[in-house]
């Protein structure tokens, strides 16, 4: 075999990030995120003590909080030579796994060169490691030092992807989005993004990061320069991830303003109908605003988390472009050779942020046609009970000349009563009362057509 299929001291870092807090979400669900990702750490092994003292670390007063104190890693059971470390820094939990291949009792053993078929193995146990998926996102890194002077680097790094085999259908001339040196190491930064119907689960992104070969001792140096990286590279893979995990939320607020749209649509269309029915159906009309007011409601909602994905991206972005500043200064690289992973913020900003804008101003059209619907189903709702009103104060002044005709009747049947039929009173009480009840009728429509006659003149119907 060549040496292009050798490294020494070949690692690989899984940098993970999970949500720990996101807006609006209840305490309940914030413990069961915290729970989530401590699995990823500890198993099913968390004792009710160790993730009491979790909860007090990430009450710790900062940006960026080391979530195990001074003790910093979990170092992986022996044999395996790795730890995780996990962090916090804003509203994301963060954890990087490392992982260099098994302990060796020899030492001398320790840097020799090893076969670059071991990647696999490395990425598979740390995966193996955990069962819950990332939230936000993840990133890998791979590295280690070149066995000779006159290795190809190039070929060695296609091979290292090609042995990774973590992207499905991997093909390195698709993938690579861009190259540099930084510190005297060849990096290589690969992308498969996720499709816009796609989720973040389909987002890969690998870093392959190789030193070139300084002799026997150049190893610890080596090792003590990714020391110094690991936390800067973990806070900027951070930025980067939740730029594309929170284009990836606008995508399914998008799909799901679609769908309210269409709902919108259907509303807006039958109104015609509606007006122009000669009888209104006044329930569905009542029904009709309720679905409008609750679909207002949920589009609204969306629209406002639309906005928020815009303005996650914008200053993730802005915090990756000076995070690669802050690393190339930590690092004393005043030429910033990082430069080249700048790339990735022009992308983003010419897809991510472009495209969301477009959306809000498109799909914001959708408040404004539901607006217009509420008001025009409002406005046949109070017409149809202004007609209402009008007919129910008809009849009730109809019953009120009836009623009254009434009482004079009973006022006559009162005062004949109790007096006897005579020759001066021939009729009987109960004749009386007959004769009432005819005239309170007759009273009662004569009244009812007056009025009927007296609306009409005033243009009722």
């Amino acid at each position: 075999m060549t040496n292009e299929n050798w490294l020494i001291y070949p690692t690989v870092d899984l940098f993970v990030y999970d949500l720990a807090d996101g807006i609006g979400q209840s305490e309940d669900k914030i413990s069961q995120n915290r729970q989530q990702f401590w699995q990823k750490i500890y198993g099913d092994k968390l004792s009710q003590p160790q993730q009491a003292q979790i909860e007090q670390a990430e009450t710790e007063i900062g940006d960026y909080i080391d979530l195990l104190g001074n003790k910093k890693v979990a170092a992986f059971e022996s044999p395996l030579d790795g730890y995780a470390y996990p962090v916090k820094f804003g509203d994301t939990y963060a954890v990087q796994f490392d992982l260099s291949g098994k302990i060796e009792p020899d030492s001398d053993k320790k840097f020799e060169p090893k076969e670059i078929d071991c990647l696999e193995w490395l990425k598979s146990t740390i995966i193996s490691r955990f069962n819950q998926p990332a939230t936000i996102g993840q990133s890998w890194l791979v590295w280690g030092e070149l066995t000779a002077g006159d290795q190809d680097v190039l070929k060695t790094a296609k091979n290292c992807y090609d042995k990774l085999n973590l992207v499905p259908n991997a093909k390195w001339d698709r993938d690579l989005k861009a190259k540099g040196k930084f510190l005297g190491a060849n990096l290589y930064e690969l992308w498969l993004p996720p499709g816009d119907r796609g989720n973040i689960s389909q987002n890969y992104h690998v870093l392959i990061c190789l030193f070139p070969n300084s002799g026997e001792l150049s190893i610890p140096t080596t090792r003590q320069t990714m020391t110094k990286l690991y936390p800067l590279f973990l806070r900027l893979f951070g930025y980067r991830n939740k730029v594309i995990w929170a284009y990836q939320q606008s995508r399914q607020l998008k799909s799901d303003l679609k769908d309210a749209s269409r709902k919108i649509q259907e509303i807006v269309s039958q109104l015609p109908e509606q007006v122009n029915a000669a009888k209104v159906d006044m329930k569905q009309l009542q029904q009709n605003l309720v679905n409008c007011l609750t679909i207002f409601s949920i589009y609204a909602n969306y629209i406002s988390r639309l906005e928020e994905q815009e303005n996650t991206i914008e200053t993730n972005l802005k915090n990756y472009d000076k995070r690669l500043k802050t690393i190339a200064k930590t690092m004393g690289n005043q030429e910033n050779e990082l430069d080249f992973m700048t790339d990735f913020s022009k992308f983003a900003a010419d897809k991510y942020i472009t495209q969301v804008k477009a959306d809000n101003r498109s799909l914001s059209a959708g408040l404004r046609l539901l607006e217009n619907a509420i008001e025009t189903v409002e406005g046949i709702i109070e017409i149809e009970r202004a007609k209402a009103d009008r007919t129910l104060n008809f009849t009730i002044g109809t019953v009120g000349v009836g009623i009254g005709t009434s009482g004079v009747a009973a006022s006559i049947y009162a005062s004949q009563i109790n007096s006897p039929a005579s020759p001066e009173n021939p009729m009987s009480a109960h004749q009386v009362l007959g004769l009432s009840l005819i005239l309170g009728i007759l009273g009662g429509l004569v009244s009812a057509g007056l009025l009927k006659l007296l609306d009409r003149r005033r243009g009722g119907k």
